[in-house]
This record gives C-alpha cells, structure tokens and sequence, in this order.
C-alpha cells in the first residue's frame, strides 16, 4: 500500500469518527433543549399556584431537569473535545496527504519529462540516422556504376599544350582507384560544328573544355579553316543547357571562363571555371589532380580542394584561378561522380 493510499483510508476514518461524534453530541444538544423548555415551564406552573404541593412538585421536577441538562453540557464539552482533537487529527492527516500527493506529482513528471526527452532523443537519432541514410542513398544513385568524360580541345593559334593535359589526364585516371569505372574521350581541333555531334557520340557525365578564352567570357573553336571562332557565354550556355541530361559537371580550363561556368550551373549540378588566364603548367596540374581524385571516390568539393592545393605543392602561384559553382539547390559535398568500387 502507498503512502497516498494509508493517508486517505487514515483522512475516511477520521471523517467517519467525527460525523458519529457530532450525531452522538446532537443527542446530548436535543437533552439540554428539552430540558430547558421543561425547566421554563416548571418555573411559570410554579409561579402561577398557591399550592405549596404543587410548587414543591414544581421545584423538584426543575432540579430533576437542571441536573439533566448539567450532565448533558458536560457530555457536549466533552464530545466538542473529542472533535476538536479528531478535527486536528484529519488536518494532520490531509497536510500527510497533500505532501504525499506533491512528493508523487513531482515523481510523476519527473518520470513523464524523462520520458518525453528520452523519447525526443530516440526520435532525433531517427531522424539523424534516416537523413545520413538518406544522405548516403543519394551519393549512391548520384555515383554512377561507369561515367564517360569528354575531352574536347581546340587550338587554333598552336600555342597551347592540349595534348600533354589530356596525356596527364589519363594517366591520373589510370593510377585512380576506380579507372574502371571511367571512360576517357578526347576530340581535337573542335569546330562549332562537333560539338553536339561529340557530345551525342560520348553521352558525358563530364565534359571538360580546353583551349583559348577570351576576357569578355568567349571560347575559341577551329572554323572549317582551323582558323579562331569565338563563340559567345551565352551560346556556351544554351549550348550546354541542350546538351544530354547525363551532363553533371562541365570544366572549362579557358582564360576567363568562370563567368561561363557561373551561368550554367543553372542547368547542371557544377561547373568549374578560370577567372582569370591560366597557364599551361597550372591548367595540366589542376586537371589531372581533379579527375584523380574523382577517380578515388571524393567528392566534388574535396576533388576540387586537392586540385587546388597540389597547385601549392607544385609552386605553382594560381591556385586562386580555378572556381567552383554548384547549382543554388546541390553543395559539393554531396556530389560523387564515381562509386567507389571499393566498398
């Protein structure tokens, strides 16, 4: 039994006690009115008689209720002590009780509040776990099982060395962890012309510009002539914006094309870009670094991280030229190119 439970049964039987104390007292209260009124009538019968029996019989019938009422008072004083402390008693019992309550309330919503943040904290470790499983579902079906990159080079003025960045290129796919899982294209002497035919050809996950660009955000192709053709930001963009869904990532190692690559990230989830001109060391170092740590599994953002700083490692003082943008809606960390074969 509870403590809650004695302190009520003591509080019920107290009550019961002190109900039967006041019915008991109410009989003795009912003596001394009775006896009261038969004193007072005693008294006016005596008072209106000549008759000394009759007086005597009065004056003895007074004192027969006079003592009774006395008895009966005294019987009331006494139950009216018996309340009194029965009365004390209850209140004792009821302060028991009340503490006894409060002391189990706060028990209670202890219990209830350490629950509720026990349950809060399981359902915030779903929530946790669901959205890294959701997170690592995503970097799966987003890793594709073999993606294909496009290399497309144009160099008119002969002064570049495309075919020394698509060679180093190649070859950091080849020592990457998941070459497997990489097809490396290359097309040369690019025409405006090529370009949708490539691209349609290869159907790229990547496709990776190298070449000339000019300070107002133009590429140079080859016309039919092997002669300079400047083709504007904006046909680059629609150009790409028409391209394959399978498009992801497009890598302009131009002078001066971070305002392109800035522009169709609208489109595509990432875009990389010089903002200023680039050399050819910088340009054949940062590349080859990308696409080998792509070729490990990293993410984008960690891809471009370390291409960044083996430009560092190399000497080389551009590190700041490459860009990254990334669709308003996708962070670089999120984007695997390639699955890790490996797990």
């Amino acid at each position: 039994m509870s403590f809650v439970d004695m302190y009520s049964n003591n509080i019920r039987r107290k009550r019961e006690e002190i109900a039967r104390l006041k019915k008991e007292r109410l009989r003795y209260v009912g003596i001394v009115s009775d006896s009261g009124s038969k004193i007072l009538r005693a008294k006016q019968q005596a008072s209106n008689t000549k008759s000394q029996a009759t007086i005597k019989s009065k004056l003895n019938e007074i004192n027969r209720e006079e003592k009774k009422k006395s008895d009966a008072e005294k019987k009331i004083n006494e139950y009216d002590k018996k309340i009194a402390t029965k009365e004390k008693e209850l209140n004792n019992e009821e302060i028991k009780l009340q503490k006894e309550q409060d002391k189990e309330n706060k028990a209670q919503q202890k219990r209830y509040t350490e629950s509720i943040n026990s349950l809060n904290k399981n359902i915030k470790l779903q929530q946790i776990a669901q959205l890294e499983l959701s997170n690592e579902i995503k970097k799966l079906k987003a890793a594709k099982e073999k993606i294909n990159i496009l290399f497309i080079g144009a160099n008119p003025t002969l002064n570049l060395n495309l075919e020394k960045e698509a060679r180093e290129i190649r070859e950091s796919i080849i020592k990457s962890l998941n070459r497997d899982s990489i097809n490396f294209e290359t097309r040369w002497a690019t025409r405006t012309t090529d370009l949708f035919q490539y691209i349609n050809e290869v159907n790229p996950t990547i496709i990776h510009f190298s070449g000339h660009g000019t300070e107002n955000g133009e590429l140079v192709f080859q016309d039919n002539n092997d002669n300079p053709k400047f083709v504007s930001r904006e046909a680059i963009t629609e150009m790409i914006n028409a391209s394959s869904d399978e498009v992801r990532l497009v890598v302009f190692n131009n002078c001066y094309s971070s305002i392109i690559a800035e522009g169709v990230v609208n489109n595509i989830e990432a875009a990389i870009g010089m903002n200023i001109s680039i050399g050819d060391d910088a340009a054949i170092q940062f590349a080859s670094q990308l696409y080998s740590s792509i070729g490990f599994g990293l993410s984008l953002e960690k891809a471009f991280n370390q291409a960044i700083i083996s430009l560092k490692l190399e000497g080389i003082d551009e590190d700041t030229t490459p860009q990254l943008y990334t669709n308003e809606n996708i962070n670089a960390s999120d984007i695997y190119l390639v699955k890790n074969t490996n797990n």
